[in-house]
């Protein structure tokens, strides 16, 4: 009999701490192949940077706006920081970044580069499928309030 009572009410104390800390997403597209492919369910933990920045190589869900959809990218770049993009290479502040977890490293299109000089709280971001994801290179860096959480 106790521990009929205990489970639910365990529960009902479990339940709002374990929505304030995180939530589950399915990812939808395929940006970040091979290390997610559509139906993924992943774990965001809302509180991972309570008490610490965004890292190099972390993956983020991001919101660009209120109405708009969450977006799940790698940070590859932290803020004061400079970026160069060709279709053969990822620089940051001129050295070559390895990048082991990109489908693919050609990318039609990007022949003369991209640049950017990331501002504080700025972090640049990519889709490790950079074939299939519309990351920083197409909408430039995300603020870091723009950060939903941290896939865990």
């Amino acid at each position: 009999m106790v521990v009929k009572t205990i489970g639910p009410l365990a529960y009902l104390i479990a339940k709002p701490f374990h929505l304030l800390t995180g939530f589950r997403i399915e990812v939808q597209d395929r940006s970040m192949e091979p290390l997610y492919s559509p139906g993924t369910k992943l774990w965001v933990s809302r509180i991972a940077y309570l008490f610490k920045e965004p890292a190099r190589g972390d993956i983020v869900v991001l919101r660009k706006g209120v109405q708009q959809p969450l977006l799940l990218k790698r940070i590859v770049a932290l803020p004061r920081e400079s970026v160069s993009w060709t279709t053969r290479e990822l620089r940051v502040n001129g050295v070559l970044l390895e990048e082991p977890y990109v489908s693919t490293v050609s990318v039609p299109g990007d022949e003369d580069g991209i640049e950017w000089r990331l501002g504080q709280n700025e972090y640049f971001v990519l889709g490790d499928n950079r074939l299939h994801s519309a990351d920083s290179r197409q909408y430039g860096p995300v603020k870091r309030s723009m950060v939903v959480g941290k896939v865990v």
